[in-house]
C-alpha cells in the first residue's frame, strides 16, 4: 500500500493507494500552520490516523510500503519544493526527507502536475498514449509532459512549466515575478482578474473561485461569457504552443474549471485546433480527465514512489 499526497495552495490531500485504487481518503488545511516542521508534522499525524483507520492491526505502519507527494514547484531529483509561490513558505522546504523522518518509509516528492499525469497516464484518459501533455487548472497553470513513454524532468528536475510560458508580452504580473505568464490569465486568480476588468458591478466575486463567473455567465452577464471568451484565447494559444515542441497525441486537462463544458471546453476545441500548427490539426485529441475529482494527482502521486 502506497500513500499518495497532493498538496495544494489551500487545502492537502491524503489517499491510500492499492491495486490501481484510492481506498481511503483524508485532507488537511494547506495553510494555518506554524511552520513547515509544524505542517509537515500535520502531514504525518493524518498519515498514522489513516492507515490506522484501515489497519487496525498495526502501530508503527507495516503495511506502508512509500510515500509519494505531489506539490507545486517540487523538484523531484532533490524531493525539495523550491519556493513556491502558491504556498505559505517562500524558501525551500525538503518535504521528501521530513516525511520519511516521520513516517520511516521511503518518500518521494515530484511536481504535482508532473503526478497528474502520471496519473491520468496510467488509470485514466493518457493510458494507451506514450505522448501526451496533461495540463492542471486552479490555484495556478500546472502541466506534465509524458514523451515517447517518459515523463520530461528536464536537466534541474524542474522541465514543463506550461504556466509559465509567456503569452502576452508585459502582460500581467505572475505570481512567480515575472509578466504575462499563462496561469495568471487562465487561472481561478486569472480569471476573476478578467471578470474584475471587464464587469461593471463586481457583486459576483464576493464568491470565491469561478463557479459564481460560470453561473453568471449562465444568466447572460456579458462580462462572465467574455471572461470564459478571453480564457479560451489564452488557453488556446498556449497549448498550441506546447504541442508544437512536444507533439502529444492527446491533451488532457484537469481540474474544476476545464468540467465547463459549454462555456469552455466546446469553444476551446474550436479555438485550439484554429491555433495548432497545420501539421498538427486533426492529430491532437483534447479532452477533460477521466478520473474522479482529486484521483488522478493522489494516484500518480503514488506511483512517484512505486508502481501501484
Amino acid at each position: 500500500m502506497i500513500l499518495g499526497i497532493d498538496i495544494g495552495g489551500t487545502t492537502s490531500k491524503l489517499g491510500l493507494v492499492q491495486n490501481g485504487n484510492v481506498i481511503a481518503r483524508a485532507r488537511i488545511a494547506t495553510t494555518g500552520h506554524a511552520d513547515d516542521h509544524a505542517f509537515a508534522d500535520a502531514l504525518a499525524k493524518a498519515a498514522h490516523e489513516l492507515v490506522r483507520t484501515h489497519d487496525m492491526s498495526t502501530k508503527d505502519l507495516p503495511s506502508l510500503r512509500g510515500v509519494g507527494i505531489g506539490a507545486p514547484n517540487a523538484n523531484q531529483l532533490t524531493g525539495i519544493i523550491e519556493m513556491a509561490p502558491n504556498l505559505p513558505w517562500k524558501h525551500d522546504v525538503p518535504l521528501a526527507r521530513m516525511m520519511q523522518d516521520r513516517l520511516g518509509v521511503p518518500a518521494v516528492l515530484g511536481n504535482d502536475a508532473n503526478a497528474a499525469a502520471l496519473g491520468e497516464w496510467r488509470y485514466g484518459a493518457g493510458q494507451g498514449f506514450n505522448d501526451l501533455l496533461v495540463v492542471t487548472i486552479g490555484t495556478g497553470v500546472g502541466s506534465g509532459f509524458i514523451v515517447n513513454g517518459q515523463l520530461v524532468l528536464g536537466s534541474a528536475g524542474n522541465a514543463g512549466e506550461l504556466g509559465h510560458m509567456t503569452v502576452v508580452m508585459d502582460g500581467r504580473e505572475c505570481t512567480c515575478g515575472r509578466k504575462g505568464c499563462l496561469e495568471a490569465y487562465v487561472s481561478i486568480r486569472g480569471m476573476r482578474q478578467t471578470y474584475a476588468e471587464l464587469a461593471v458591478d463586481l457583486a459576483v466575486l464576493r464568491e470565491d473561485g469561478v463557479k459564481c463567473i460560470a453561473d453568471a455567465a449562465h444568466r447572460g452577464d456579458r462580462a462572465a461569457i467574455r471572461t470564459f471568451e478571453e480564457t479560451v484565447r489564452w488557453l488556446a494559444v498556449g497549448l498550441a504552443n506546447a504541442v508544437a515542441v512536444t507533439g502529444p497525441r492527446r491533451v488532457v486537462l484537469f481540474g474544476g474549471i476545464a468540467r465547463n463544458g459549454d462555456l469552455l471546453m466546446a469553444p476551446l476545441r474550436e479555438h485550439f485546433g484554429r491555433a495548432l500548427l497545420n501539421i498538427y490539426q486533426g492529430r491532437v485529441d483534447l479532452t477533460v480527465s477521466a478520473l474522479p475529482d482529486d484521483d488522478a494527482a493522489l494516484l500518480g502521486a503514488a506511483a512517484l514512489a512505486g508502481r501501484v
